[in-house]
């Protein structure tokens, strides 16, 4: 039973770790038949279930636009964010669980009074880089948007327009602005440094003190 569960466990994290071991082509491709109006796998199952009569276009909504980015994002980081997470709390001594357990803490007390206040420092590291990422983000909406025509840039309403499409398609592509990006660069590297002197104040400054 004990190998079995340690099976199922190794096959789920393996299935939620792939995507981040994925190319984001790869996955920009995925997410684009997935939600293509025409052939899109969601609207076909909609379409069996009688929920609807023809296909939606998901794409040229704004608010869904940005959903279906902020979805991939999460789907293909949710492995690694799980393994950093398996790897804090194996670092937690198991002392501290036997002593709540003792004192007859919950499940629930243990997980919010133990658990996430010693995994603060990963919690911040992992919200930090995340927002970093988001900053750096490109190559996902570019595939979902980028092919269909010559001003599809930014998607319906801009709003899959990220700060690095915008820099590339300003200076090399749509016009060639080059001081214009160089600013578009700068300023995006100085928002970068500034979560990182966060994250590390954070995480770093305390100990430092002690």
């Amino acid at each position: 039973m004990v190998v079995r569960k340690r099976s199922l466990f190794v096959i789920l994290f393996a299935a939620c770790f792939l995507p981040y071991i994925t190319t984001p082509v790869a996955i920009g491709f995925i997410f684009s038949y997935m939600f293509d109006w025409q052939s899109g796998i969601l609207n076909q199952l909609l379409i069996q279930l009688n929920l609807v009569t023809e296909g939606v276009y998901w794409l040229q909504e704004p608010f869904i636009a940005r959903c279906v980015i902020a979805l991939m994002f999460i789907w293909r980081h949710l492995g690694y964010f799980m393994a950093i997470y398996l790897a804090g709390m194996t670092a937690i001594p198991q002392d501290i669980y036997e002593a709540a357990k003792v004192d007859g803490s919950s499940g629930t007390h243990t997980l919010f009074t133990i658990t996430l206040p010693l995994l603060k420092n990963i919690s911040v590291f992992l919200i930090v880089t995340s927002v970093i990422g988001g900053f750096q983000l490109f190559d996902e909406p570019k595939l979902l948007y980028g092919g269909w025509a010559a001003n599809s840039v930014g998607g319906p309403d801009n709003a899959a327009l990220t700060v690095i499409w915008k820099f590339i398609d300003d200076t090399f592509i749509s016009d060639n602005r080059f001081g214009y990006g160089a600013a578009i660069a700068y300023s995006l590297f100085v928002i970068i440094i500034f979560f990182s002197m966060i994250s590390y104040r954070i995480t770093a400054g305390k100990g430092e003190k002690e």
